[in-house]
């Protein structure tokens, strides 16, 4: 088998990409392999590395308090593309509005492709770590209301 070229990276990312603007659970992690990792930086979050599992139970409690997430490159911004090393970097920007209040928020992202370049193996994401302190509890709480209420 002949190694992913820089053209097939990018395919990859994009569907990666346009599942989290799907917004659903099975869209998010359509592209993970079986074994792919999830992990939220920088450390000071505190966030467990997570499985295609826990990121489908993560988005589906997200959908009980936002109808839309959007995730987009930052205008400007191109993929960045090591080929060898089949990593895809990407500079994001999000926007949802929520029952706890709007999410915005600035992310850099960097997927680790299979061998052949159509799955992903690896998230690392690391996000704007002051906004997400503060909203990503309200967002918490506001997840549990509306799994109580579903209750």
């Amino acid at each position: 088998m002949s190694p992913p070229t820089r053209d097939q990276l990018l395919k990859t990312a994009n569907v990666f990409l346009q599942g989290f603007n799907d917004f659903t659970p099975e869209a998010v992690t359509r592209l993970g392999s079986p074994n792919c990792t999830y992990r939220m930086g920088p450390m000071c979050l505190n966030q467990a590395t997570k499985g295609n599992d826990e990121i489908k139970t993560f988005v589906k409690a997200l959908q009980t308090i936002t109808p839309t997430f959007e995730l987009k490159l930052v205008e400007g911004e191109e993929m960045m593309v090591d080929v060898e090393a089949r990593k895809v970097a990407m500079h994001l920007r999000s926007y949802s509005p929520t029952v706890a209040g709007l999410y915005q928020n600035e992310y850099i992202f960097i997927i680790k492709l299979s061998e052949d370049g159509t799955m992903v193996d690896d998230v690392l994401e690391f996000t704007d770590s002051l906004h997400s302190a503060d909203m990503l509890p309200k967002m918490a709480k506001a997840c549990e209301e509306a799994a109580a209420k579903s209750v």
